[in-house]
């Protein structure tokens, strides 16, 4: 029989309070999800859009200031999932309910709950992965709540049932085995200067809506997949998967 834990032994180890700082700023990506979806039912689309936005710079920074820290815990990667679960999860499918998928009825709602369902999927995925690699397998969740962003905004020019589709293939790219960069293994990765360019594109087209700045910033994102594929088949050592040791 398995003893049961002492009191010490059930209290959170290791909590310190340069923790605060990376998993506040993980908290406030929590709430500015809930809040973009009390804007995407009042049909205020662009400010959900915009908290979504803002939520996904919150994503870049918690883990790099954790690392940056050493304020890395189990608590914090924990919380980070729920985070981005919300966040990038549930506030996209109902912003995109709302936005433009409303008029397909129940087709609207299955589209909605299949990305839904892979983006948590591709978490879960995520969490019971505890290999280092130079890798992802699959699009992150932030990249596919970016490309729900992006038919929110194109929802006047471009056809619902497109957008629709648009969203089903993000939701399949996220559970795909597609070989996307982690550019937080600095060493077996894509250089990290190459992180900004598709960060720029995309803020150029939420400045500047368009099919054309859609075009280049979906444009950026394949070809640094592409670049990736070759730097793996130059580097076939980058395919050794590395256990972590805190697995």
């Amino acid at each position: 029989m398995t003893p049961h834990p002492t009191s010490t032994e059930r209290r959170p180890t290791g909590f310190r309070p340069k923790h605060l700082l990376p998993n506040g700023i993980t908290t406030i990506s929590v709430v500015l999800g809930f809040l973009s979806i009390l804007a995407s039912a009042a049909g205020q689309y662009h400010r959900a859009v915009l908290m979504l936005f803002a939520a996904g710079v919150c994503d870049l920074l918690d883990g790099r200031l954790a690392r940056l820290l050493d304020a890395g815990s189990a608590f914090g990667g924990e919380l980070d999932s729920l985070a981005d679960a919300v966040a990038f999860g549930v506030a996209p499918a109902v912003l995109a309910w709302f936005a433009f998928l409303r008029p397909l009825g129940a087709v609207g709602i299955g589209v909605a709950i299949i990305y839904l369902l892979a983006g948590i999927g591709r978490l879960a995925r995520f969490n019971l992965d505890h290999s280092k690699r130079s890798t992802f397998f699959g699009a992150p969740i932030p990249v596919g709540a970016g490309y729900v962003l992006t038919f929110v905004l194109l929802r006047d020019v471009a056809p619902v049932a497109w957008l629709a589709v648009g969203m089903l293939l993000a939701a399949g790219l996220m559970i795909s085995t597609l070989k996307v960069p982690n550019f937080k293994d600095r060493e077996r990765s894509l250089p990290l200067v190459m992180l900004p360019v598709p960060l720029v594109a995309f803020s150029v087209f939420l400045a500047r809506p368009s099919t054309v700045t859609w075009h280049v910033f979906n444009t950026i994102n394949f070809a640094l997949v592409g670049l990736n594929y070759r730097m793996l088949a130059r580097r076939p050592e980058l395919k050794v998967v590395v256990k972590d040791k805190a697995a």
